[in-house]
């Protein structure tokens, strides 16, 4: 799960203060305030903060102090279980429309939002975020109104929708540098935090070493003493993600492991057990497999023991499959391979049904909230809102085209991706076919020369006899991959035992432009590769480039959107949908 103990303890720091009382200016009497330090007291149990916290409540329930009592109900939302947290919502409603404010109505909306995501219930935080946004946005309470951005950017994230994750906690950001006091500070950094990771998924690391600078030096030059240890904690785990993405594994391992110490004593086992993949994967790469495996089998604990779901650690089982292979060990293999088949299917059910829908619901029910006002401004006014509505419905229609055309655009690409995979799949046959065509040709070429006159008859035997030489040496060069190296004609020409000119001509005329030749050879490689080979997938662009001969990753990924008309990373993407739904099917 995304949403940290830490981003947690954010959430709850930016719903609960300061609003309740910032919005009034109100003061309250000694007695509230002695039992609201004894309640924030860090010494005292959660029992007796309940405790206190009922004492807190029928004290302004006999007092008929609705702020107080709303305060003390949404403190107690965030200490009970779940099902008794759904009921204090409920509680307060009619305390938020009694008092009637428009921070406290917003702070009420990011409560519910708060609660129902960290508790795995992400339709309804979702819809509780879309409210909170309209809201906040409309009264400009801008300091919910981002801290709502950063839910949003968390679901989006959970779904695996990185770039429209970091656009939410960019805008959080932005907000909250541009405030001083404490609280948006701290914000502030649990942006910073938030984007850090977002930019490690999406493998950007001059975005992520840019963000990891600039949480340094917030951390040590706004931030308390106190709170250093833990945010340093959490900016060494950054740093440990900027060097395993750059593989500087020596340098990742050390942050890493400065970072784990204060990550555990902060309960925050969701990214202990992410550094425990990424120190296995470390020593995997550098042959100490057994090692690695010990780190993989705690993280298999954690999902026998506790049944936690993050997509993420799936690809431990993967590199236990592989180990338990190797060694010959089917009885653990297949306790693996159940272990991935599982987990496969427990995020297909709790996640994966999300990703389907919510990347574009956050924009459908915007629409469904910006009609629900039209109709309720037409109600309240029949005449006085003509030429706005009639923008508006505009603005409406054009949206809706726009999703539309989005929606176009995705069926397009899965239809391109439907007939490259089929064509992977069938690279082999049609291979095949196509050698024996040639030889066809050949032989047949071979026959009418034989038919021509005698004068010519040396001169043609001896250019079809060279002709079907450097064809058969381009079928072995093809077959051998040596297209995977970097390769120039002049070098290949030698190779082969003729000129440029000569070799040029055969291409030309057999395969076409030399450079075209390559380059689609190597990508149609890597298309059957990543189809056949889940691990490949887990490589960054970079590396798979080094791997099919191109210069970097931006290369390959211009020759194979010119191949395929997909970004590999959308291939990619769409191959690890396609084996979880083909698991769900097999079972």
């Amino acid at each position: 799960m995304i949403l940290t103990k830490k981003l947690t303890f954010y959430a709850l720091l930016l719903t609960i203060f300061p609003l309740a009382f910032g919005a009034f200016g109100q003061s309250t009497a000694d007695s509230y305030e002695k039992l609201w330090n004894a309640i924030q007291s860090d010494t005292l149990s959660e029992e007796k903060k309940l405790m206190f916290l009922e004492t807190y409540y029928r004290k302004a329930q006999i007092e008929k102090n609705a702020l107080e009592e709303y305060r003390a109900l949404e403190k107690k939302s965030f200490i009970v279980p779940f099902d008794e947290a759904v009921v204090l919502l409920k509680q307060m409603q009619p305390l938020v429309q009694q008092i009637a404010n428009d921070s406290i109505s917003g702070d009420f909306l990011n409560t519910n939002v708060v609660l129902y995501y960290k508790n795995l219930h992400f339709e309804e935080a979702l819809d509780y975020a879309v409210q909170s946004e309209a809201f906040n946005e409309k009264n400009n309470n801008l300091y919910s109104l981002n801290f709502v951005r950063i839910t949003i950017g968390n679901i989006y994230y959970h779904t695996r929708n990185y770039e429209k994750a970091a656009f939410y906690f960019a805008q959080a950001k932005d907000y909250y540098q541009t405030q001083k006091d404490y609280n948006h500070i701290r914000g502030y950094i649990s942006s910073l935090y938030s984007l850090g990771k977002t930019y490690w998924h999406l493998e950007n690391t001059h975005l992520l070493a840019a963000t990891i600078e600039e949480s340094e030096q917030a951390i040590n030059n706004q931030l308390k003493p106190k709170h250093q240890k833990i945010e340093t904690a959490y900016l060494n785990y950054m740093k440990g993600g900027l060097a395993f993405l750059q593989n500087n594994f020596s340098e990742a391992v050390g942050y890493f492991e400065a970072a784990l110490p204060i990550i555990k004593q902060n309960n925050d086992f969701t990214n202990e057990y992410v550094i425990y993949l990424h120190l296995g994967k470390i020593a995997w790469q550098q042959n100490e497999k057994e090692k690695a495996v010990a780190y993989f089998n705690k993280i298999d604990q954690l999902f026998q023991k506790r049944e936690f779901l993050n997509y993420e650690l799936r690809e431990t089982y993967e590199y236990l499959i592989a180990y338990y292979k190797e060694n010959k060990q089917p009885q653990r293999q297949l306790q693996a391979t159940e272990s991935l088949i599982a987990l496969n299917h427990r995020f297909e059910n709790e996640q994966l049904n999300i990703t389907k829908t919510l990347h574009n619901e956050l924009g459908t029910k915007k629409l469904e909230a910006e009609r629900a006002e039209l109709q309720q401004r037409l109600k309240n006014n029949k005449y006085g809102y003509t030429i706005g509505l009639f923008v508006a419905v505009i603005a409406l229609l054009i949206m809706v085209a726009l999703l539309l055309k989005q929606h176009k655009a995705q069926k397009k690409l899965k239809t391109k991706f439907n007939e490259l995979l089929e064509k992977a799949q069938n690279k082999e046959k049609e291979a095949k076919h196509i050698a024996v065509l040639e030889v066809e040709q050949n032989n047949q070429a071979a026959q009418e020369s034989n038919a021509t006159t005698e004068t010519s008859k040396p001169k043609s035997i001896a250019v079809t006899v060279t002709e079907q030489r450097l064809l058969q040496a381009l079928e072995q060069f093809e077959s051998g991959r040596g297209y995977l190296k970097p390769v120039k004609l002049n070098d290949l020409a030698k190779e082969f035992g003729t000129n440029r000119n000569t070799l040029s001509a055969l291409i030309n005329e057999h395969r076409g432009n030399f450079n075209n030749y390559i380059n689609k050879l190597r990508i149609d490689q890597l298309v059957s590769d990543l189809t056949h080979q889940p691990s490949l997938r887990k490589h960054s662009l970079n590396e798979l480039a080094e791997m099919y001969g191109f210069a970097n990753a931006k290369t390959l990924t211009l020759q194979f959107k010119e191949e395929t008309e997909l970004p590999p990373n959308y291939f990619i993407k769409q191959l690890e949908l396609r084996d979880l739904e083909l698991s769900k099917r097999a079972s």
